[in-house]
């Protein structure tokens, strides 16, 4: 789901429509569970945990209570409620020693409401740190999928400016279209005719910047790996499809 269009279902649910919602839930579960798996330090899965159930109903909170205006990462949020439910799910439990729930106390039974929005900031920084080495580890490990590795983007990585804009856009081009995308995933190889047709760019041109089109497509498409849009260099306004 991309950012522009993750946007919009959340305005949609917030606003009660209840399609979208389900949508976004259901189009959530697999985060929804390695975020929790995470968190509780072991693997879930949806018919055997009440963790999962928990994390359903933080990500649906979440839904309700975030600012769209705000400029936060939605996911970033949704990883913060679903940690606080858990955490409120096992000291309630008494099960809270078999985690590690750090910055929270697990002494203390009676956090008040200011306790938890004073370690939000802390616990905030930490957990974009965690979760940007996550996510740089997963892709990483799709990358070498198609035969593309970090080093390759950093050699392949156009050095002139108008060279980048115009993969940027191809690639913004192949990751809005449903059907070469699936192409991509399912053979790793980049669709070049359709993509010639698509955006007026050479075969030459294409193939040249094979990598570096099929590394920008990959993160323009996939929700888990916008927190690289600033390592691949990829400007906001393109990301949201101007």
């Amino acid at each position: 789901m991309q950012e522009r269009v993750l946007k919009e279902t959340l305005m949609s649910s917030q606003n009660g429509d209840t399609l979208a919602r389900e949508e976004l839930i259901r189009s959530h579960k697999a985060f929804i569970a390695r975020v929790s798996s995470k968190i509780c330090n072991r693997f879930l899965t949806w018919d055997n945990h009440d963790e999962l159930s928990i994390a359903l109903l933080a990500f649906n909170e979440a839904i309700d209570t975030f600012d769209l205006h705000g400029g936060a990462s939605f996911y970033s949020f949704v990883q913060m409620v679903i940690r606080r439910r858990l955490v409120d799910y096992f000291r309630k439990e008494g099960k809270h020693q078999h985690l590690s729930l750090s910055p929270l106390n697990p002494e203390d039974e009676e956090l008040s409401r200011y306790d938890l929005d004073a370690s939000q900031d802390l616990f905030q920084e930490n957990e974009n740190q965690n979760v940007f080495a996550e996510v740089v580890e997963n892709y990483v490990r799709v990358l070498s999928a198609y035969k593309v590795t970090l080093d390759d983007l950093v050699k392949v990585s156009p050095k002139h400016k108008d060279s980048k804009q115009t993969l940027l856009r191809a690639a913004l081009a192949l990751s809005n279209n449903p059907q070469l995308m699936e192409h991509l995933k399912t053979h790793k190889l980049l669709p070049i005719k359709e993509l010639e047709l698509l955006t007026g760019l050479k075969r030459k041109a294409l193939e040249k910047g094979r990598k570096y089109l099929i590394a920008l497509a990959l993160i323009l498409s996939e929700p888990e790996f916008y927190p690289l849009k600033n390592f691949m260099q990829i400007p906001e306004e393109l990301g949201e499809g101007v």
